[in-house]
């Protein structure tokens, strides 16, 4: 056979050869009959620590705050969400949070450290050999925490919602808003942490029920607690924070506040007051992924929730299923 009949015979046999394979399903190249490794594409993890992973609701606040080395977990990968979180350990997290303190200042008021020969805080049950002691004296010195009136602080007491919002603000120094009635339906005007959650009203950092009741005495867990220190935080960046919901397909094609037609495949929103045209990036708190979205309405009219999506925008960040999430917004750009 010459060589031109051979190499025919081999393009018939090559070509009998591709036919085989992929009637039976294996990819070829025109050039290659030799099946290629499928090359399977790797998910990027998502969990912080094995029991805090994205659906969590405060997923965003303590990604964000293990990132920024505010809070870390514990030696076997876990984070205990539902812990409850004591004086010293919330007193610690502000004080990193806000860059209070540093490595030097706590190595100086630890034992061993070169100011372990000082005189013992003004608390019975504080003593430089506990870990928490250099937080304790920067509490005091910043004029962050106090003590009670039989002398003690009492580290290992749980703290509340309201205790949280005032060592938060108090490390600030900032100035508070003067009380003429009542911020919330169960917080009056002349209770002592009042002031506290007007101004965290003021910033939109406080999650309000539908009773418009925020449960100042509620013990904070660690997840909650972080949740609160990162809106915190994040509120002087003019971040805001609430629930958005979204509208109802009966509603396509009504008119919006501004006079435009609401079309759920548009990313648009609405809100109480901000201006028509404003763009508004929207994050989902249970997984991270935002949206931006263009307020043309008005609402919503619900106490406690922020923004109403249109469909399209809230499906881009949550399910559906979903109807309520909480969100994190930030403006984009304001008209």
């Amino acid at each position: 056979m010459g060589i031109i009949g051979r190499s025919l015979l081999c393009m018939k046999i090559n070509k009998y050869i591709s036919g085989i394979l992929i009637g039976m399903g294996f990819v070829s190249s025109v050039h290659l009959a030799f099946a290629q490794e499928e090359v399977i594409p790797v998910e990027e993890p998502t969990a912080i620590y094995s029991d805090i992973d994205i659906g969590h609701p405060e997923y965003v606040a303590i990604k964000y705050m293990s990132e920024n080395g505010i809070i870390s977990g514990y030696p076997d990968g876990t984070f205990k969400p539902d812990n409850l979180i004591n004086r010293a350990e919330a007193l610690k997290i502000i004080l990193e949070a806000n860059k209070i303190i540093d490595p030097a200042y706590i190595k100086d008021n630890s034992m061993g450290g070169a100011s372990f020969a000082e005189n013992s805080l003004p608390f019975t049950d504080i003593y430089k050999s506990l870990w928490y002691y250099p937080y304790i004296k920067k509490g005091l010195e910043e004029e962050i925490i106090n003590g009670y009136s039989d002398g003690t602080f009492k580290p290992s007491q749980t703290v509340n919602r309201a205790e949280s919002f005032k060592m938060a603000m108090e490390s600030d120094k900032i100035i508070l808003p003067e009380v003429t009635e009542n911020p919330f339906a169960d917080v009056y005007k002349d209770q002592w942490f009042a002031p506290y959650f007007l101004e965290a009203k003021n910033r939109e950092i406080v999650y309000i029920n539908m009773q418009n009741a925020v449960n100042p005495a509620k013990e904070m867990t660690r997840s909650h607690f972080t949740e609160l220190i990162y809106r915190y935080i994040r509120s002087k960046e003019s971040h805001r924070f609430g629930k958005a919901s979204y509208y109802s397909d009966y509603l396509e094609g009504n008119g919006t506040s501004s006079g435009e037609p609401y079309r759920a495949a548009e990313l648009t929103a609405a809100h109480l007051t901000l201006p028509f045209g404003t763009i508004v990036r929207a994050t989902n708190l249970e997984n991270g992924k935002s949206v931006d979205v263009r307020i043309n309405d008005r609402g919503p009219y619900v106490t406690g929730r922020s923004l109403d999506l249109s469909k399209t925008a809230f499906g881009t960040i949550a399910s559906l299923g979903s109807g309520i999430i909480y969100i994190e917004y930030e403006i984009i750009t304001q008209q």
